[in-house]
C-alpha cells in the first residue's frame, strides 16, 4: 500500500503562454477511447522521509513546472466537442496544470525491482488516476496527465505517468520525461534547455489528413461509448482463455511504427503528438502450436515489417486504418 503524503496541481510559471490549442490529427483520434497508458520508474535512492520532504519534493515540483512550459499540451486537456460537427482539439489555457501525488510506502522495493515474474496488482498502489473529465460550455474537458512519486524510505523512488493516448505517443511522452529529468538535474536553465533536443515540435499543418478521414473517424467514435468496465475479463472469459482453440483459427500479431521518418519531407523526431501506425500479421493457431512456434511468430513479424515499410502509401493513407479493425473483428 501508499499513503499520501502531499496532492497538488503543478502549473507552468506565470511567464508562459496563455494558451495554446492543437487540433488533433486523425493518428491522435484512433487513441480517443484507448485506456490510459502507465509508465513506472524506479530509482535506487537510500533517503530518508525528511529528506524527501524538504528537498526532492520541492525541486520535483519546480523543475517539472518549467518542464510543463515546455510541453503545455499534457497540463491542458483533451476539448471534446459536445457536438459532432464541431472539432476535437489538445487545449491549454492559463491554470491548467498537472495533477500530482507524492505518497510513501513500506513494500519491499528490492522485491518490485527484481529481474523476476511479479504480480501486476502489487503496482497498483503507485499508479495514478486521470482527474475525471469535467463538463465546460459545449465541450467536455478531459486531463491528460498525473503523476504520482512515491518514497521506499531508505530504498527508493518510483514515479508513475499515466496520460491519455490521444495526447501523444511513446516517443512524445518520454521525451517530456527525458526533459523533465533534465531540468531537475541541471536546474531552471530554459537555455540549455532549448539549445538539445527536447524542445517538442508542435506544427500540426505537416500532418495531412486523409480526405474525410479525420471526420469519418470522429463520426465512429461519437458513437462508440466504449467505457473501461465494458472491457473486464469475465469469468466466463477466462474459462474460455483456457480452452482448446480451433488449429484453422487464425492468429493476429499486431504492432506500432513510429512513421515520423517516413513522411515526405520527414517530420522533426522531436514533433509532439501521436504518429504511429499499426502494423499486422496473421498465421494459423496450427502453425504456432509446438517447439518451433515462437519462432515462426518471430520470422512472420519481421517480415511484415520488413514489407509494410517499403509502402509509405499503406503507412501514411487510411489503407492500415481499414486493416487492423478487420483483423481485430475477426
Amino acid at each position: 500500500m501508499a499513503s499520501v503524503i502531499e496532492q497538488c496541481q503543478v502549473a507552468p510559471p506565470p511567464s508562459c503562454a496563455d494558451k495554446l490549442t492543437l487540433p488533433l490529427t486523425y493518428f491522435d483520434i484512433l487513441w480517443l477511447n484507448f485506456h490510459p497508458i502507465r509508465r513506472t520508474l524506479f530509482y535506487k535512492l537510500p533517503i530518508s522521509k525528511s529528506n524527501f520532504i524538504q528537498n526532492i519534493i520541492p525541486t520535483l515540483k519546480d523543475s517539472l513546472s518549467v518542464a510543463v512550459k515546455h510541453y503545455l499540451p499534457l497540463a491542458g486537456n483533451v476539448a471534446c466537442p459536445l457536438s459532432s460537427n464541431d472539432y476535437r482539439e489538445s487545449r491549454y489555457v492559463t491554470g491548467d496544470s498537472v495533477f500530482v501525488t507524492f505518497s510513501e510506502s513500506n513494500m519491499d522495493f528490492d522485491y518490485l525491482i527484481s529481474n523476476h515474474i511479479c504480480n501486476a496488482k502489487d503496482f497498483y498502489p503507485f499508479v495514478p488516476r486521470l482527474v475525471e473529465p469535467k463538463d465546460a460550455p459545449e465541450v467536455q474537458l478531459a486531463p491528460v496527465l498525473a503523476i504520482q512519486v512515491t518514497l521506499f524510505p531508505n530504498h527508493g523512488v518510483s514515479i508513475c505517468f499515466t496520460n491519455h493516448h490521444v495526447v501523444g505517443d511513446g516517443a512524445s511522452i518520454v521525451a517530456f520525461i527525458r526533459a523533465w529529468a533534465s531540468l531537475n538535474k541541471v536546474g531552471r536553465d530554459d537555455q540549455q534547455f532549448l539549445a538539445n533536443e527536447f524542445v517538442p515540435f508542435y506544427d500540426r499543418s505537416v500532418v495531412k489528413f486523409p480526405h474525410g478521414l479525420g471526420e469519418l473517424i470522429w463520426g465512429e467514435k461519437k458513437k462508440d461509448k466504449l467505457e473501461m468496465r465494458d472491457i473486464i475479463v469475465t469469468p466466463p472469459d477466462n474459462d474460455a482463455i483456457g480452452g482448446e482453440t480451433d488449429e484453422n483459427v487464425m492468429e493476429f500479431f499486431g504492432c506500432a511504427v513510429d512513421c515520423r521518418r517516413r513522411f515526405d519531407p520527414p517530420l522533426p523526431s522531436s514533433y509532439f503528438g501521436n504518429c504511429i501506425v499499426g502494423y499486422m500479421a496473421s498465421i494459423r493457431h496450427a502453425d504456432l502450436v509446438g517447439n518451433e512456434g515462437f519462432t515462426i511468430a518471430v520470422e512472420l513479424i519481421g517480415e511484415t515489417i520488413h514489407e509494410r515499410n517499403k509502402d509509405k502509401e499503406y503507412m501514411l493513407t487510411s489503407e492500415w486504418l481499414k486493416e487492423v479493425p478487420k483483423r481485430i473483428n475477426t
